[in-house]
């Protein structure tokens, strides 16, 4: 029974990790749309579904975090003591947070850039998701170098 509580552990704080970054991004992502809808070139209709999507995503992470942690707490993780389980949980929950917080600054991008460049949003969907981002970047690129060069 232990070790299934530590591999449960491990996964949890893996798990929560994710979970978190996520609220942190469908807050940012929310509140760039939100702005977007007041001062934005965009149609509204885009700013606000990126609005309502961030608003939603944040509360479906939210709660499966609060909620995951209240269970685990409970049941199996017993944060209170340094036990092996506390200290698996901890471990992968940080190295799960570093590895999924490095991907935010791109999608920020993309959201700015969906939120405040016309256009943008249709050209990229038309790009493979993976490549999504690079496509931000090249298109952030090329705009500036036209304004700066006039071409």
């Amino acid at each position: 029974m232990a070790i299934i509580a530590l591999v449960f552990a491990i996964f949890w704080g893996a798990l929560s990790g994710q979970f978190v970054v996520q609220c942190i991004m469908s807050f940012i992502v929310a509140a760039i749309s939100l702005t977007a809808i007041a001062i934005s070139k965009v149609p509204r209709s885009m700013n606000v579904a990126g609005t309502l999507t961030g608003t939603g995503q944040l509360i479906i992470f939210g709660v499966l975090f609060v909620g995951g942690n209240w269970l685990s707490s409970k049941y199996i993780i017993d944060y209170g003591t340094w036990n092996s389980n506390s200290i698996a949980a901890m471990l992968s929950f940080l190295a799960s947070t570093i590895y999924c917080i490095r991907q935010v600054p791109g999608k920020i991008l993309l959201t700015k850039m969906c939120g405040f460049t016309p256009g943008f949003m249709d050209a990229q969907m038309r790009e493979p998701p993976n490549t999504r981002i690079a496509f931000a970047r090249k298109w952030r690129a090329d705009a500036a170098a036209q304004t700066r060069f006039g071409a």
